[in-house]
């Protein structure tokens, strides 16, 4: 039975969205101050809340990074699988998970954290973090792999690439704005095109001049 026609947020649902708000504010303080660059007093504050009220929420600073983590992660899978779905090459699959990747990540609701912050969270929280991040990457080179065979991707080092690739990836938040020309679609059709492009069999012959125009 809904309650005032679920005009008014439940209990439930007020305390996700103050819980997501105080995690998009996090995630902004970390990639522009960095982790320990930040404290649960700075975060409080661009909210307009007291510190002690965030411990709510969670337990420290660290449990804030991890839950950033998990998040990536998760996007970050939901963009393979819906790659791997696709029935092109090796190349377009890799090429589409990182713009789905990115896409979902720069978006205004983004919890996208920059991944070198991982040795700062505590032992028991990296460890399931990495092993789910490595995962995904062995993946990942299994589709750069799919495309040497199937002759999109050029013959390289796969770990290599892939680190190179998401190395360039994992930075855009440091940089991107929304307030900027180019919202996240844009940037992410640009950026997977100017990403991939270095181990593609068949590169194209121009890239985007007009990112806003996309």
């Amino acid at each position: 039975m809904s309650i005032w026609k679920d005009v008014i947020p439940s209990r439930d649902q007020l305390y996700k969205a103050k819980r997501d708000a105080l995690l998009r504010e996090a995630v902004n303080a970390f990639n522009q101050r960095g982790f320990h660059g930040t404290s649960m007093e700075d975060i409080g504050k661009s909210l307009g809340v007291t510190k002690a009220s965030l411990y709510y929420y969670f337990p420290n600073k660290q449990s804030l990074l991890a839950a950033a983590f998990e998040h990536v992660l998760e996007v970050a899978f939901e963009s393979l699988e819906k790659a791997k779905l696709h029935p092109g090459t090796g190349f377009e699959k890799l090429q589409l998970t990182i713009r789905g990747y990115l896409e979902s990540t720069l978006s205004e609701l983004s919890r996208c954290v920059i991944l070198a912050e991982e040795q700062a969270l505590q032992p028991k929280q990296r460890a399931p973090i990495v092993a789910k991040r490595d995962r995904f990457e062995a993946e990942l080179r299994e589709l750069v792999c799919e495309g040497m065979a199937d002759g999109s991707i050029i013959a390289c080092d796969p770990k290599l690439a892939i680190f190179a690739i998401f190395g360039a990836v994992n930075w855009v938040p440091k940089w991107f704005s929304n307030e900027g020309n180019w919202d996240s679609k844009q940037l992410a059709y640009a950026m997977s095109e100017l990403i991939c492009r270095s181990i593609a069999a068949a590169p194209a012959p121009a890239l985007a001049r007009d990112v806003s125009a996309l």
